[in-house]
């Protein structure tokens, strides 16, 4: 069972509720330790003084602020904590405003909001059923570890989610930090029907199931491979070639898209896209890949490897993140043709 890295109360007007506060995703990366080439030796860093070399002690350690020319201020972790912010005991909802209304720019961690103790539910379940059907999320002051967050809480299916965000200051303004920013050019006609064209027949209903980490599932297979003695080798995406003419690019990409020839006309992209986006959106059953299979085969070898590796998860081949792009499309082959068959690479 989860701990909650927080505990206090939820209110609105004059309602408070029990809650605890838990982490709602988690840290995926994979994390190495640093040795000495050729050795089993650990690498191990100290704080050492800058002019003597001499290690120092965390206890002799202060703090000091730059201001610049060589001029710092110097604080101390004694004066720090007396002006540190009391911990919060209470998320108190100030405003209520529709979600849309916020940049996701402006969202940082999410955490789950449960409810605690006897008694608990029936406030909890009222505030997230009132918030849901009113399409509303609150917005709050949060202070936790010795730093103050604004805080979102939003209705889920289930539970409620408290977003910690970034305050207005801390957001950076794109014509402040960019030396060049895109020129203000108005699109009309036919090369603004077609690229919405080609966002019609891209789209989906969303499902997180459909995108994975490869990049982590690549690391898991290298380990292993590392692991029994032996060496995987991926071959390298070939780079795109910079865009020179815009509609003939959007036209191959839309052809690519329905497997139909380059000339296509926007009328026909135009009827082809909603069965497209229909097909896209639900997974295959299996009778449906057998039936779709010899239409569907012709197609894997003209695929990018991420396209390969999302329909293998969708087909849930086996082994898919140590294979490569043509071990991948012989798997996809074979699952599309053998319905339940699947390829596991040793």
């Amino acid at each position: 069972m989860a701990r909650s890295i927080w505990s206090g109360f939820l209110s609105f007007g004059l309602v408070s509720v029990p809650v605890g506060l838990f982490s709602a995703t988690r840290d995926q990366g994979v994390h190495f330790n640093q040795f000495e080439k050729g050795t089993a030796d650990r690498i191990r860093y100290k704080k050492v003084n800058e002019r003597t070399g001499e290690e120092v002690a965390a206890a002799d350690i202060v703090r000091g602020m730059d201001l610049g020319g060589g001029e710092y201020v110097i604080v101390t972790n004694e004066e720090l904590k007396n002006i540190a912010p009391g911990r919060s005991e209470t998320i108190e909802i100030s405003d209520f405003v529709a979600l849309d209304e916020i940049d996701p720019l402006y969202f940082q961690s999410s955490y789950y909001l449960a409810p605690r103790g006897k008694g608990a539910d029936r406030a909890y379940g009222l505030l997230r059923q009132a918030m849901l059907e009113s399409k509303r999320v609150g917005l709050a002051t949060l202070v936790m570890r010795d730093k103050q967050y604004l805080v979102a809480v939003r209705p889920a299916e289930d539970v409620l989610v408290l977003e910690t965000m970034y305050f207005a200051e801390q957001v950076r303004d794109p014509a402040e930090e960019l030396d060049s920013l895109p020129e203000a050019v108005k699109f009309d006609g036919r090369e603004l029907d077609v690229a919405k064209q080609l966002i019609e027949s891209l789209s989906v209903a969303y499902d997180p199931e459909r995108y994975h980490d490869e990049y982590h599932e690549r690391i898991e297979a290298l380990i292993e491979e590392k692991r029994q003695g032996r060496s995987l080798v991926y071959e390298p995406e070939r780079p795109v070639s910079n865009v020179v003419n815009l509609m003939d690019a959007l036209q191959a990409s839309i052809a690519k898209v329905r497997g139909t020839a380059v000339e296509a006309s926007v009328e026909e992209v135009a009827e082809a896209a909603p069965a497209k986006r229909a097909r896209k959106a639900v997974p295959k059953a299996a009778e449906e890949v057998e039936a779709g299979a010899p239409h569907e085969q012709q197609h894997f070898e003209g695929m990018t490897k991420a396209d390969l590796l999302t329909r293998a998860a969708e087909l849930e081949v086996e082994g898919r993140s140590k294979m490569s792009k043509d071990e991948l499309v012989v798997a996809l082959r074979e699952r599309t043709a053998g319905g339940n068959r699947s390829r596991k690479v040793s």
